[in-house]
């Protein structure tokens, strides 16, 4: 497993400030935040939620040591293209097994990105990793506004978890429990691993991250988790794993490389957008939204997973 140390650790503090100042402002201008949120999420994504995803094509060719010519770049990008369609289908034919399957990557594919900070292995960086991807996810789903999220979800899968969830618990006690997941299994595990507090900024980031997800509007928190720390932990991630082959890299050289791929995706997102917004209907938007990205993360953590088990301190 990678074992990236102090790579992150040097951003977490404009990471919190960012938290902090974005928790502020919704509390302030509840209003406004409501009325910019898609514009918010659209620009994070045209930012770093897309380019980041774009690098794959250049990372598969390190992480599976393959040699770059037409055949193995036919293979790649059909092999791609292959699992975005059997997803996309899954989607189509079985939505309930497609949101499942989705909250599942999700969880796991956030949480790793995030737990990538620590420099410790094993079974407490695994208690890290899940514990930070059941509270984002738990969130997600269950934060400030769990009917909102409910209603987003059932435009697509026809299943409303609100009309089952929320008569056996109140609404706040789920927004309490996946809250509290992250911060607890930090803690516990910081009293034994004292390392892995950095000064107390780790432990200011467990305590912000759910707060953000609890207090602000839904779309907003994840968007600004989503740009700030997932993307940008992950672009890191991977700047640094080309940099171990003496590549040199830099976040310059990253949105150079990713303008085509980039530009390609936001393309097909703006046509997305254009036929969805003809239905007026702002919850099936971002549902249909949010199942693209999954059709895309899909593979995306297919090449990022091989990457993970290749790069450890002996490659750097």
């Amino acid at each position: 497993m990678i074992l990236l140390g102090k790579t992150h650790t040097s951003h977490i503090k404009y990471q919190i400030a960012a938290g902090v100042a974005a928790i502020c402002i919704n509390l302030l201008f509840p209003d406004l935040i409501y009325a910019l949120r898609f514009w918010i999420l659209g620009f994070v994504i045209l930012i770093i939620g897309m380019p980041h995803g774009a690098l794959d094509h250049i990372i598969a060719f390190k992480a599976f040591k393959k040699a770059k010519n037409p055949k193995t770049q036919f293979l790649f990008y059909f092999s791609y293209l292959s699992v975005m369609l059997v997803y996309g289908l899954f989607w189509i034919y079985s939505p309930l097994a497609g949101f499942i399957l989705f909250l599942i990557m999700t969880l796991y594919h956030f949480g790793q990105a995030d737990a990538e900070r620590f420099s410790i292995d094993g079974f407490p960086k695994n208690v890290l990793l899940y514990s930070r991807g059941l509270t984002v996810v738990g969130l997600i789903l269950f934060g400030s506004d769990p009917y909102y999220s409910s209603a987003v979800i059932e435009e697509v899968t026809s299943f409303s978890f609100s009309e089952y969830a929320f008569t056996v618990l109140d609404p706040n006690f789920y927004t309490l429990f996946f809250a509290l997941i992250y911060p607890a299994c930090f803690f516990l595990i910081s009293t034994f691993k004292t390392d892995i507090r950095q000064d107390g900024w780790m432990s200011m980031d467990a305590v912000v991250v759910p707060l953000l997800f609890s207090l602000c509007e839904p779309i907003f928190a994840f968007s600004v988790y989503f740009g700030c720390w997932h993307a940008f932990n992950h672009t890191k991630t991977m700047l640094n794993y080309l940099n171990s082959f003496d590549m040199d890299v830099n976040m310059k050289w990253f949105y150079r490389s990713t303008f085509l791929y980039s530009v390609l995706s936001y393309a097909g997102l703006f046509v997305t957008y254009l036929i969805l917004k003809a239905f007026g209907n702002a919850e099936l938007l971002v549902a249909l939204l949010f199942i693209v990205i999954s059709v895309l993360t899909l593979p995306h953590m297919f090449v990022v997973e091989k990457m993970y088990r290749n790069f450890s301190p002996k490659n750097n």
